[in-house]
């Protein structure tokens, strides 16, 4: 009976399942924080209650797909992390097309007369590659893309198209960090719910259009994912500027994304994922 609704209702299942693993954890972590529980619970295991939450998207696909398909079906999702051979133009998006937007934005902002600072940290490489590593193995690249875009965005495209897919996948992405936004030490803590939204939906877009350019391939959303996240601390001051400046950051996004929207609606369906 179990088997049969989850094959029936694979969005829900997959989307209730998410939140309830990822919420538990964070759960434990903010009752911890603020004393409902054992205060030691938030000093102790603070990292691994954080990541384990933040890992909820792909934990939860990867046991769905093994309990629904078994073997092949665990091998056919986990391959798509294997596919790389595509064009440089790809990887050169998903690598800069934040930071390079953030400070686009910005130049044309002042341009226009807008007060506040963007520059750019001045790290070495080694500190940046080792700051890769973290935000991809901790940071929820790859505990969230196996899910998000390995498992739910395949099965959205198949009712909607990619755009819209992409706008409930953002909203549904969004909603899934709020309790991040009330635990002291992540980095959603304190922040503007309304401009996470914002960057969330259009970080959704932009990963379905090149989820969908190169077959299917899980590499180039973690990759994006993980350069995004990066992004505001190779910028100082961006996240300040940005909400300084929001009406006219949105416009700005709103004119870089407008070849990739257009392009969505003239993609096929997306069986050709499956091929």
């Amino acid at each position: 009976m179990i088997k049969g609704y989850i094959k029936n209702h694979k969005i829900l299942s997959f989307v209730f399942l998410t939140f309830l693993f990822s919420w538990t954890m964070w759960g434990i972590l903010y009752s911890s924080s603020i004393g409902i529980i054992d205060n030691n619970i938030y000093k102790k295991y603070y990292v691994l209650l954080e990541c384990l939450g933040a890992s909820g998207p792909s934990i939860i696909s990867i046991i769905i797909t093994a309990f629904l398909y078994k073997k092949k079906g665990l091998k056919a999702l986990l391959t798509r992390l294997t596919k790389w051979r595509y064009n440089l133009i790809y990887y050169l998006i998903a690598v800069f097309y934040w930071i390079a937007s953030l400070y686009v934005s910005y130049l044309i902002c002042k341009f226009l007369g807008s007060k506040g600072e963007i520059t750019f940290t001045n790290v070495k490489t080694y500190y940046i590659l080792e700051g890769f590593m973290i935000t991809l193995l901790l940071g929820g690249p790859l505990g969230e893309e196996i899910g998000w875009r390995g498992f739910l965005l395949p099965r959205l495209q198949k009712k909607l198209n990619p755009f819209c897919s992409s706008i409930v996948l953002g909203i549904i992405w969004s909603c899934w960090h709020l309790p991040l936004f009330f635990i002291v030490g992540t980095d959603q803590y304190g922040g503007s719910f309304l401009l996470f939204i914002m960057t969330t939906t259009i970080n959704a877009i932009i990963i379905t259009w090149i989820f969908n350019r190169t077959n299917g391939s899980l590499i180039f959303p973690i990759l994006f994912h993980t350069c995004s996240n990066m992004a505001a601390g190779l910028l100082v001051g961006s996240y300040n500027f940005a909400i300084a400046n929001i009406y006219k950051f949105s416009i700005v996004q709103i004119i870089l994304m407008i070849f990739v929207v257009r392009d969505m609606f003239k993609q096929s369906k997306f069986d050709i994922i499956y091929k």
